[in-house]
């Protein structure tokens, strides 16, 4: 039984006899809950905390049963401090989170959409009016040429030609603007 002593020195030579007498056994006890790489480990930290018991304190009856208690709980703290650390982003996971490329415009391109949202705007006010109101109906409003040629009053192949002239001088006026020639 390990009765906490009254002088450092018999507690001292009692926790070496516990050592030595129930070291190995909770080294195994310990590598089945935690590993072999950790037991060593815990193993140490339970005969540190088992020789900080108090000198007051009442007397053990089962000192075996004792140390394997406070070995369990370390276990257990072990376990728990490793399902936080688990929980946790590693310093890779921040970095792999931080380079997943951004889909938004930047300004550059924001500023480059803007200015050729002014040219094409500029193309379109130069068109004839009825080159201009077929190619709103069909590429901005989705109105099929069929229904564009009923609603200005000409034939399918009329607003077929509108459109596609439209197109080729909202081309070529970007084209030109965009290479300044």
């Amino acid at each position: 039984m390990l009765r906490v002593s009254r002088t450092q020195s018999e507690q001292e030579s009692r926790l070496g006899i516990l050592y030595r007498t129930h070291r190995e056994a909770l080294l195994r006890f310990l590598g089945r809950k935690v590993g072999v790489h950790e037991a060593s480990d815990l193993a140490h930290e339970t005969f540190l905390r088992v020789a900080h018991v108090a000198l007051d304190d009442p007397p053990l009856q089962n000192e075996r049963a004792f140390l394997f208690k406070v070995a369990a709980n370390l276990a257990i703290d072990h376990r728990r401090a490793e399902a936080r650390r688990a929980r946790l982003l590693s310093a890779e996971d921040i970095a792999a989170h931080l380079s997943v490329p951004d889909d938004a415009p930047g300004p550059d391109r924001d500023a480059k959409a803007r200015a050729d949202l002014r040219r094409l705007t500029q193309a379109l006010s130069e068109l004839p009016p009825r080159r201009a109101t077929a190619f709103r109906l069909s590429r901005i409003e989705g109105m099929s040429h069929a229904a564009i040629a009923t609603h200005l009053g000409v034939s399918l192949r009329t607003v077929e030609s509108e459109v596609r002239m439209a197109l080729d001088h909202c081309a070529e006026r970007l084209r030109i603007d965009h290479h300044g020639r």
